[in-house]
């Protein structure tokens, strides 16, 4: 999976938790800029949990290759490792 993955993801699992259209939604890039969640994605060592706010959602992504949105989990595949 690309880096670029990451930023995909979050944007389908946001519009999914909204019921609407990827395209439907803000830019994540007016919320975060989009290379801190690639860089984050990276990291391979240690346990980490990353927040932000993307439009009125919470969305928590993690060391794991989880999204969560409002505490709802929605994917498992932020891994930024070509399997």
């Amino acid at each position: 999976m690309t880096q670029t993955d990451v930023v995909t993801n979050v944007v389908k699992a946001v519009a999914a938790q909204d019921g609407v259209e990827p395209g439907e939604l803000d830019l994540l890039y007016e919320y975060i800029d989009p290379e801190v969640l690639e860089n984050i994605c990276e990291q391979e060592k240690g346990d980490w949990n990353f927040t932000f706010q993307y439009s009125d959602h919470q969305v928590t992504l993690t060391h794991e290759g989880q999204i969560f949105v409002d505490g709802i989990l929605h994917t498992t595949s932020v891994s930024t490792t070509d399997d």
